[in-house]
Parts: structure tokens; C-alpha cells; sequence
């Protein structure tokens, strides 16, 4: 918004005096110079997410770890716009996530990654491990039913992204670093993103029984990758 300088002119009233000879009128001040904040955005195309798929891994730790599960939380309906810049580092994105739709330990998901997620998991465990993830203590879907990303500034070099993200989860709001690549081809944009948290970069707690004897482990991984195309 521009903002314009008035001049505020004072009046005095007092005693009667002498007569004194009235000021000569200040010259007008000049326009003020076009700062960066008030030149007109740069033009944008506007993409949308068409594909997606997240991946969350959990692991288990604490004296008694062998009696949890490692966990793999996966979800393909990842949703939202990108508003696309050139350079890219002026680029913008607002993404969201239903939390309702966030599967835990799907078999094939499993069996894909392989490892120490190969084994599955039994169904009872794996609706437990899904009704604490959503619950108050965790998530609080109820509460925000959707999680919601937004880039607050995006800084790097070609191949070597990095993205300010605005996690807007369970009523709180926090901000976290994620590092994440980007290909695009004709009407086609790639974005894939892979790094480490901690709960409490999420203002979380790591969910634990047995006084800490069996808890989730404070660090998790998040992968994520989505397809996008031109919008209307």
C-alpha cells in the first residue's frame, strides 16, 4: 500500500504581541521513492496438485522396544496449489492434508519399503497405534481435521531447494526446514522432498506406556512426493 506524506500544519494561539512576518511556505516534499514492498508482485502460474503420496516412518524405542512396531504412515491425497515464479526461489505453495485420510501400516506400503517394515502388522495394532495418532494427545483431529502446509519463503540453487514451511497442525502453528527437488517438463512439475524431524518441531509428543519402557522414538522420517499441472 503506498503511503503518502501530508504536511500537519499547527496553529498557536497566545498573548497579543508584536507582529512577526509570516514564515514563507515550505517547499512541496518530493514523491516518495518506489520502495520493493510496493512494486507489483511478480506474475505467477498457478499449478495444481494432481498426485501425491506421503510417507511417514515411525520406529519404536525404549528398554522394551521389541514389543511395539516400527510404523509406516502413508497417505496419497495430499491436495493444494503452487504458484510457480521465475526465479523459482519466489515461488509459493499452500498444500493440505486430510488427517482422516493417513493410513498406518498398510501391508503393501509395508512390503514395498522393505526392511525393517517388512513384517506386518496385526490389524488390532495397527487400528490401536492409528486411533492414538488421531487422538487428543497426538494430532487432536478432531480439533483441525486437516493438516496444512505453507511456504513462507523458498532459498537455493537448482537441485538444491529449501523450503520455510508453516505447519498449521492441531490448532498450533510451527514453522520447520524441508530441503526438496524439482523437476518440470512441458505441463508437468515434479516436487520430491525427503528429511528428518522431531516431534517437537511439530509441538508433539512422542506417544510412551510404561513410563518410557516402550515409546516412539523422538525422531521420525518424512518422504514426500507430488505431481502438478497447469491450472485453468
Amino acid at each position: 500500500m503506498r503511503k503518502f506524506l501530508c504536511p500537519l500544519l499547527l496553529l498557536a494561539a497566545g498573548c497579543a504581541g508584536p507582529l512577526r512576518e509570516e514564515a514563507p511556505p515550505a517547499p512541496a516534499a518530493p514523491p516518495p521513492a518506489k520502495s520493493e514492498a510496493t512494486k507489483p508482485a511478480t506474475p505467477f502460474e498457478s499449478w495444481k496438485v494432481v498426485a501425491s503420496h506421503l510417507e511417514v516412518r515411525v520406529y519404536r524405542d525404549g528398554p522394551m522396544q521389541k514389543l511395539g512396531h516400527n510404523h509406516l504412515i502413508t497417505s496419497d491425497e495430499l491436495q493444494g496449489e503452487i504458484r510457480l515464479r521465475e526465479p523459482l526461489a519466489d515461488s509459493r505453495f499452500e498444500l493440505t492434508l486430510p488427517l482422516e485420510s493417513l493410513v498406518v501400516d498398510d501391508p503393501a506400503a509395508r512390503a514395498a519399503a522393505g526392511g525393517e517394515f517388512a513384517a506386518p502388522v496385526p490389524q488390532k495394532d495397527r487400528e490401536a497405534t492409528r486411533r492414538n495418532m488421531l487422538g487428543e494427545k497426538l494430532l487432536d483431529a478432531a480439533r483441525q481435521g486437516e493438516l496444512r502446509l505453507v511456504a513462507e519463503s523458498i532459498s537455493g540453487t537448482p537441485g538444491n531447494y529449501e523450503a520455510r514451511v508453516r505447519v498449521l497442525l492441531g490448532g498450533t502453528e510451527h514453522v520447520v526446514a524441508a530441503p526438496f527437488a524439482v523437476e518440470m517438463e512441458g505441463d508437468s512439475l515434479t516436487a520430491r522432498a525427503s528429511f528428518h524431524l522431531k516431534h517437537a518441531d511439530l509441538g508433539l509428543e512422542p506417544f510412551t506406556v510404561g513410563l518410557g519402557a516402550l515409546k516412539v522414538r523422538d525422531e521420525f522420517e518424512v518422504s514426500l512426493a507430488l505431481d502438478a499441472g497447469r491450472g485453468p
